[in-house]
Protein backbone atom coordinates (compact mmCIF):
# COMPACT_ATOMS: atom_id res chain seq x y z
CA UNK A 1 0.00 0.00 0.00
CA UNK A 2 1.47 3.34 -1.06
CA UNK A 3 2.21 6.26 1.24
CA UNK A 4 -0.51 8.42 -0.35
CA UNK A 5 -3.20 5.79 0.37
CA UNK A 6 -2.04 5.47 3.97
CA UNK A 7 -2.26 9.22 4.47
CA UNK A 8 -5.75 9.29 2.98
CA UNK A 9 -6.90 6.53 5.30
CA UNK A 10 -5.44 8.38 8.27
CA UNK A 11 -7.32 11.53 7.33
CA UNK A 12 -10.60 9.68 6.81
CA UNK A 13 -10.25 7.94 10.16
CA UNK A 14 -9.89 11.25 12.01
CA UNK A 15 -12.72 11.66 14.52
CA UNK A 16 -15.62 13.95 13.64
CA UNK A 17 -14.76 16.11 16.63
CA UNK A 18 -11.25 16.74 15.30
CA UNK A 19 -12.48 17.74 11.85
CA UNK A 20 -15.41 19.87 13.00
CA UNK A 21 -13.12 22.30 14.80
CA UNK A 22 -12.12 23.68 11.39
CA UNK A 23 -15.72 24.09 10.16
CA UNK A 24 -17.57 27.21 11.37
CA UNK A 25 -20.80 26.26 13.07
CA UNK A 26 -23.83 28.32 12.00
CA UNK A 27 -25.44 30.19 14.88
CA UNK A 28 -29.18 29.40 14.77
CA UNK A 29 -30.00 32.43 16.94
CA UNK A 30 -28.19 34.77 14.54
CA UNK A 31 -30.03 33.26 11.59
CA UNK A 32 -33.40 33.60 13.34
CA UNK A 33 -32.69 37.22 14.27
CA UNK A 34 -31.69 38.04 10.70
CA UNK A 35 -34.81 36.38 9.33
CA UNK A 36 -37.04 38.48 11.60
CA UNK A 37 -35.02 41.57 10.71
CA UNK A 38 -35.48 40.88 6.99
CA UNK A 39 -39.22 40.36 7.50
CA UNK A 40 -39.37 43.64 9.39
CA UNK A 41 -38.05 45.49 6.33
CA UNK A 42 -40.46 43.62 4.08
CA UNK A 43 -43.41 44.69 6.22
CA UNK A 44 -42.10 48.25 6.34
CA UNK A 45 -41.96 48.43 2.55
CA UNK A 46 -45.50 47.03 2.42
CA UNK A 47 -46.63 49.63 4.98
CA UNK A 48 -47.70 46.94 7.44
CA UNK A 49 -46.38 48.86 10.42
CA UNK A 50 -47.65 46.63 13.24
CA UNK A 51 -46.14 43.49 11.75
CA UNK A 52 -42.92 45.33 11.00
CA UNK A 53 -42.69 46.40 14.64
CA UNK A 54 -43.32 42.83 15.80
CA UNK A 55 -40.60 41.39 13.58
CA UNK A 56 -37.99 43.97 14.54
CA UNK A 57 -38.84 43.43 18.21
CA UNK A 58 -38.45 39.69 17.72
CA UNK A 59 -34.99 40.22 16.24
CA UNK A 60 -34.07 42.37 19.24
CA UNK A 61 -35.40 39.77 21.69
CA UNK A 62 -33.01 37.26 20.13
CA UNK A 63 -30.04 39.62 19.81
CA UNK A 64 -29.96 42.69 22.06
CA UNK A 65 -26.97 44.03 20.09
CA UNK A 66 -28.82 44.10 16.75
CA UNK A 67 -28.27 47.79 16.04
CA UNK A 68 -30.40 48.40 12.98
CA UNK A 69 -33.28 46.31 14.31
CA UNK A 70 -33.75 49.10 16.88
CA UNK A 71 -33.72 51.61 14.04
CA UNK A 72 -36.30 49.63 12.05
CA UNK A 73 -38.49 49.31 15.12
CA UNK A 74 -38.27 53.05 15.66
CA UNK A 75 -39.35 53.71 12.07
CA UNK A 76 -42.44 51.55 12.46
CA UNK A 77 -43.29 53.18 15.78
CA UNK A 78 -43.03 56.67 14.29
CA UNK A 79 -45.78 55.87 11.78
CA UNK A 80 -47.82 54.32 14.59
CA UNK A 81 -47.37 57.61 16.51
CA UNK A 82 -45.53 55.92 19.37
CA UNK A 83 -42.99 58.71 19.45
CA UNK A 84 -41.58 58.11 22.93
CA UNK A 85 -40.88 54.47 22.13
CA UNK A 86 -39.39 55.39 18.76
CA UNK A 87 -37.05 57.92 20.38
CA UNK A 88 -35.89 55.32 22.92
CA UNK A 89 -35.14 52.78 20.21
CA UNK A 90 -33.27 55.31 18.08
CA UNK A 91 -31.26 56.26 21.17
CA UNK A 92 -30.44 52.61 21.81
CA UNK A 93 -29.33 52.20 18.21
CA UNK A 94 -27.06 55.22 18.49
CA UNK A 95 -25.71 54.02 21.85
CA UNK A 96 -24.78 50.63 20.39
CA UNK A 97 -22.76 52.32 17.66
CA UNK A 98 -20.99 54.45 20.26
CA UNK A 99 -20.29 51.43 22.46
CA UNK A 100 -18.94 49.54 19.45
CA UNK A 101 -16.37 52.28 18.89
CA UNK A 102 -15.09 51.94 22.45
CA UNK A 103 -14.45 48.19 22.10
CA UNK A 104 -10.82 47.18 22.22
CA UNK A 105 -9.99 45.21 19.08
CA UNK A 106 -6.80 43.19 19.24
CA UNK A 107 -6.24 43.09 15.50
CA UNK A 108 -7.62 44.31 12.23
CA UNK A 109 -9.48 41.06 11.66
CA UNK A 110 -11.67 41.69 14.71
CA UNK A 111 -12.45 45.24 13.61
CA UNK A 112 -13.20 44.04 10.10
CA UNK A 113 -15.53 41.41 11.46
CA UNK A 114 -17.56 44.11 13.19
CA UNK A 115 -17.56 46.25 10.05
CA UNK A 116 -18.73 43.25 8.05
CA UNK A 117 -21.56 42.70 10.50
CA UNK A 118 -22.64 46.33 10.04
CA UNK A 119 -22.47 45.96 6.26
CA UNK A 120 -24.56 42.82 6.42
CA UNK A 121 -27.30 44.57 8.39
CA UNK A 122 -27.32 47.39 5.84
CA UNK A 123 -27.27 45.03 2.86
CA UNK A 124 -30.23 43.03 4.15
CA UNK A 125 -32.24 46.25 4.42
CA UNK A 126 -31.17 47.50 0.98
CA UNK A 127 -31.83 44.22 -0.84
CA UNK A 128 -35.21 43.78 0.86
CA UNK A 129 -36.40 47.31 0.13
CA UNK A 130 -35.06 47.20 -3.43
CA UNK A 131 -36.87 43.97 -4.27
CA UNK A 132 -40.29 45.11 -3.09
CA UNK A 133 -42.57 47.71 -4.61
CA UNK A 134 -44.65 48.62 -1.60
CA UNK A 135 -48.44 48.80 -1.34
CA UNK A 136 -48.89 50.56 -4.69
CA UNK A 137 -46.63 48.24 -6.68
CA UNK A 138 -43.77 50.75 -6.83
CA UNK A 139 -41.27 52.21 -4.42
CA UNK A 140 -42.38 55.35 -2.63
CA UNK A 141 -40.12 58.38 -2.52
CA UNK A 142 -39.55 57.65 1.18
CA UNK A 143 -38.38 54.12 0.36
CA UNK A 144 -36.08 55.38 -2.38
CA UNK A 145 -34.61 57.93 0.02
CA UNK A 146 -34.09 55.23 2.66
CA UNK A 147 -32.27 53.03 0.16
CA UNK A 148 -29.99 55.95 -0.76
CA UNK A 149 -29.24 56.58 2.92
CA UNK A 150 -28.42 52.93 3.59
CA UNK A 151 -26.17 52.68 0.54
CA UNK A 152 -24.39 55.88 1.49
CA UNK A 153 -23.61 54.41 4.90
CA UNK A 154 -22.25 51.26 3.27
CA UNK A 155 -19.93 53.40 1.15
CA UNK A 156 -18.74 55.30 4.25
CA UNK A 157 -17.87 52.06 6.01
CA UNK A 158 -15.89 50.83 3.02
CA UNK A 159 -14.06 54.15 2.63
CA UNK A 160 -13.17 54.31 6.31
CA UNK A 161 -11.93 50.74 6.25
CA UNK A 162 -9.60 51.52 3.36
CA UNK A 163 -8.39 54.82 4.82
CA UNK A 164 -7.94 53.75 8.43
CA UNK A 165 -5.02 51.46 9.21
CA UNK A 166 -5.88 51.29 12.93
CA UNK A 167 -8.18 48.83 14.64
CA UNK A 168 -10.61 51.45 15.94
CA UNK A 169 -14.11 52.06 14.63
CA UNK A 170 -15.87 55.38 14.31
CA UNK A 171 -18.11 56.40 17.22
CA UNK A 172 -20.61 58.03 14.88
CA UNK A 173 -23.99 56.46 14.32
CA UNK A 174 -25.12 56.56 10.68
CA UNK A 175 -26.44 59.96 9.63
CA UNK A 176 -29.91 58.53 9.04
CA UNK A 177 -30.11 57.42 12.68
CA UNK A 178 -29.45 60.97 13.92
CA UNK A 179 -31.96 62.28 11.37
CA UNK A 180 -34.63 59.85 12.58
CA UNK A 181 -33.91 60.65 16.22
CA UNK A 182 -34.25 64.36 15.47
CA UNK A 183 -37.66 63.73 13.93
CA UNK A 184 -38.77 61.75 16.98
CA UNK A 185 -37.70 64.60 19.25
CA UNK A 186 -39.51 67.05 16.97
CA UNK A 187 -42.74 65.06 17.27
CA UNK A 188 -42.35 65.14 21.04
CA UNK A 189 -41.92 68.92 21.01
CA UNK A 190 -38.30 68.68 22.11
CA UNK A 191 -37.11 71.34 19.68
CA UNK A 192 -33.60 71.96 21.01
CA UNK A 193 -32.81 68.24 20.92
CA UNK A 194 -34.30 67.92 17.44
CA UNK A 195 -32.13 70.79 16.26
CA UNK A 196 -29.05 69.18 17.78
CA UNK A 197 -29.67 65.86 16.01
CA UNK A 198 -30.32 67.51 12.65
CA UNK A 199 -27.02 69.35 13.00
CA UNK A 200 -25.26 66.10 13.94
CA UNK A 201 -26.73 64.60 10.78
CA UNK A 202 -25.30 67.42 8.69
CA UNK A 203 -21.88 67.07 10.31
CA UNK A 204 -21.83 63.48 9.07
CA UNK A 205 -23.49 64.23 5.74
CA UNK A 206 -23.58 67.92 4.68
CA UNK A 207 -25.66 66.97 1.63
CA UNK A 208 -28.51 65.47 3.66
CA UNK A 209 -31.32 67.56 2.15
CA UNK A 210 -33.97 66.23 4.51
CA UNK A 211 -31.95 67.38 7.52
CA UNK A 212 -31.62 70.88 6.04
CA UNK A 213 -35.37 70.90 5.39
CA UNK A 214 -36.25 69.75 8.91
CA UNK A 215 -33.85 72.24 10.40
CA UNK A 216 -35.64 74.98 8.42
CA UNK A 217 -38.91 73.97 10.11
CA UNK A 218 -37.29 74.13 13.56
CA UNK A 219 -35.81 77.56 12.79
CA UNK A 220 -39.15 78.86 11.55
CA UNK A 221 -41.05 77.61 14.58
CA UNK A 222 -38.48 79.15 16.93
CA UNK A 223 -38.53 82.53 15.19
CA UNK A 224 -35.19 82.35 13.34
CA UNK A 225 -36.55 83.19 9.91
CA UNK A 226 -33.27 84.13 8.22
CA UNK A 227 -31.75 80.81 9.26
CA UNK A 228 -34.88 79.02 8.05
CA UNK A 229 -34.47 80.59 4.61
CA UNK A 230 -30.82 79.54 4.44
CA UNK A 231 -31.72 75.98 5.38
CA UNK A 232 -34.40 75.83 2.68
CA UNK A 233 -31.85 76.94 0.09
CA UNK A 234 -29.37 74.34 1.34
CA UNK A 235 -32.06 71.63 1.15
CA UNK A 236 -32.91 72.52 -2.43
CA UNK A 237 -29.25 72.71 -3.38
CA UNK A 238 -28.89 69.16 -2.05
CA UNK A 239 -31.74 68.06 -4.33
CA UNK A 240 -34.47 67.81 -1.69
CA UNK A 241 -37.96 68.87 -2.76
CA UNK A 242 -39.06 71.44 -0.19
CA UNK A 243 -42.80 71.81 0.41
CA UNK A 244 -44.22 74.99 -1.15
CA UNK A 245 -46.27 75.41 2.02
CA UNK A 246 -43.09 75.60 4.11
CA UNK A 247 -41.73 78.29 1.82
CA UNK A 248 -44.98 80.23 2.09
CA UNK A 249 -44.99 79.95 5.89
CA UNK A 250 -41.42 81.25 6.05
CA UNK A 251 -42.24 84.12 3.68
CA UNK A 252 -45.32 85.03 5.75
CA UNK A 253 -43.30 84.96 8.98
CA UNK A 254 -40.63 87.15 7.38
CA UNK A 255 -43.20 89.74 6.31
CA UNK A 256 -44.64 89.77 9.78
CA UNK A 257 -41.26 90.44 11.38
CA UNK A 258 -40.50 93.29 8.96
CA UNK A 259 -43.88 95.01 9.54
CA UNK A 260 -43.86 94.67 13.32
Amino acid sequence: MGLTVLLLQALLSTSAGDVSQFIPTPNPNTERAQQSYRLGWEYLSSENWEEAAKQFQHAIDIDRQFKLAYYGLGRAQMVLKRFNEAARNYETCRGLYQAQASDNFHNRQEADRMRQNDLQQLQIAVSTLSSRGGAQGQQSSATQLQIQQLRAQMQRIQMRREADASFSLTSDAPAFVSLALGSAYFRLGRMSEAEREYKVTLEADPKAGEAHNNLAVVYMLTGRIDEAEKSVKAAEKAGFKVSPMLKEDIATAKKKTTTD
